[in-house]
C-alpha cells in the first residue's frame, strides 16, 4: 500500500509540473498565466517530443516567447535541452528563433549556456523563411509541432477556448487549386491569435 501512495503523489506531482501528455485539456486563463503548464507536443516520448511550457509563455511585441524542453533526445546528447524560443505566429504558419539555448541538469535546474541578440536572430530567421520553398502545392501550414503550439495556445487564449492538442489534423488536398488554398487558409486561421497576451 505504500508503494501506491508514492506512486499517486509521484503521478500527481508530474502532472503539476512538467509530464502532461498530448490530449490533455488546458483552461484558457491558464495559458500565458505564469505558472508553469508543460505539455508534449507528440507524447510518444520520441526525440521530437518536445515539452512546450504554454503557462509561463508571454508576449514580446509581436512574438511569443516559450520554453521548449527536450527530454527525450539520445543520450548521446548529453543533458536534457532547453530552449527559450520568440515565435511570430503568421497567418499560415509561425517563424521562431531561439533568444536562450541551455539544458536540464540531472537535478532538475535550468541552466543557460548561451543567449542571443533577438532582433539579429528573428531577421537570420526571417531571410531563411523567405527562402524556404512552400511544401506541397506551394503553401504553408501549421502543424503538430512545438511552435505551432505556442501559437494554438495563445490563440486559444484569446478565443476564450480551452486549449488541447494535437490540433485536427490539416485534411487540405496537396493541389493548387482555389479549394485547396482556401481549405488550408480556413485550416489555420485557429492557429492565429487575435489578442495580445497580458
Amino acid at each position: 500500500m505504500q508503494k501506491r501512495g508514492i506512486l499517486l503523489i509521484l503521478s500527481a506531482l508530474c502532472l503539476s509540473e512538467v509530464c502532461l501528455a498530448a490530449g490533455v485539456t488546458v483552461a484558457p486563463s491558464s495559458i500565458a498565466a505564469g505558472s508553469p503548464e508543460w505539455v508534449a507536443s507528440a507524447g510518444d516520448k520520441s526525440p521530437t517530443d518536445a515539452m512546450v511550457d504554454i503557462g509561463t509563455m508571454r508576449q514580446i511585441g509581436d512574438a511569443l516567447e516559450v520554453d521548449i524542453r527536450w527530454p527525450h533526445m539520445p543520450a548521446s546528447y548529453g543533458l536534457e535541452l532547453a530552449e527559450k524560443d520568440r515565435v511570430v505566429c503568421l497567418k499560415d504558419h509561425a517563424i521562431s528563433f531561439a533568444v536562450e539555448d541551455g539544458f536540464v541538469s540531472a537535478d532538475g535546474e535550468h541552466h543557460i549556456k548561451q543567449t542571443y541578440d533577438p532582433a539579429r536572430r528573428r531577421e537570420e530567421a526571417e531571410r531563411q523563411d523567405s527562402q524556404m520553398p512552400k511544401i506541397g502545392a506551394g503553401f504553408s501550414s501549421y502543424g503538430p509541432d512545438p511552435r505551432s503550439m505556442a501559437c494554438w495556445a495563445a490563440a486559444r487564449k484569446c478565443a476564450g477556448e480551452p486549449f488541447t492538442w494535437p490540433p485536427p489534423p490539416n485534411m487540405t488536398p496537396l493541389e493548387n487549386t482555389a479549394e485547396a488554398l482556401k481549405m488550408n487558409s480556413d485550416y489555420n486561421k485557429p492557429f492565429v491569435p487575435t489578442c495580445t497576451l497580458d
